[in-house]
């Protein structure tokens, strides 16, 4: 049976010292599937939506751990970035001076509830792109979306399939994580990814797909 994950740092386990550790590997050993890690740092969810669909037919179940609701993909002649507002540096821009404009601009005129009904626009297609092709899926959320106000008004919230969205509306691998240690750039460490690992576990044999 093959597992794939896709996700930001959290997922690809950023900070730690051995990548091993991450929670998608450990996962992998606690309910014996072969795992295809796609976790990248500073990733956008619409990268991870790309991942989903390039790789969904090769595997039996699919976990997805969403990032922050205003991560942005921009692509242009040297390629696809991602931007994110309150991000900066070149770790998410590269080089380039006008990519760093741009970044500086969405900093300053982005609209969050634009970018959060975006977010649950995508939940709810990939859900249904998962579902007609029979796939398994847990879903997840990495850096506490559902703490943003824009929940409040945003009509999609009522089609999240909460069976399948580990928390839904109310937790994400925050609490889960919540006084474990961090590496300096405030990645959990062995002991998070572990208890991440230990609660996707536990809600698909509650579900009843492994035994």
């Amino acid at each position: 049976m093959k597992l794939l994950t896709v996700g930001d740092s959290f997922t690809y386990g950023e900070e730690l010292v051995d990548i091993n550790n991450a929670w998608p590997y450990l996962l992998g050993k606690q309910i014996n599937y072969e795992v295809t890690n796609l976790g990248s740092p500073g990733c956008s969810n619409n990268h991870m939506i790309r991942n989903v669909i390039e790789n969904a037919d090769k595997h039996d179940l699919i976990i997805i751990a969403w990032s922050h609701f205003a991560r942005l993909e921009v692509s242009d002649e040297n390629g696809t970035y991602d931007l994110w507002p309150g991000g900066s540096g070149v770790f998410f821009t590269g080089e380039l001076k006008y990519r760093k404009e741009l970044m500086n601009y969405v900093n300053r005129h982005h609209n969050d509830e634009y970018l959060y009904n975006q977010y649950t626009t995508n939940i709810v297609l990939v859900q249904k792109y998962l579902e007609s092709k029979g796939k398994r899926y847990i879903m997840v959320d990495t850096f506490g979306n559902h703490q943003a106000k824009q929940r409040q008004s945003n009509g999609l919230i009522s089609q999240v399939n909460d069976q399948y969205y580990i928390g839904w509306p109310t937790e994400s691998m925050m609490e889960w994580t919540y006084k474990t240690p961090q590496g300096p750039a405030g990645h959990f460490l062995e002991e998070g990814h572990q208890k991440v690992a230990e609660k996707i576990n536990e809600h698909i044999r509650n579900i009843g797909w492994v035994s």
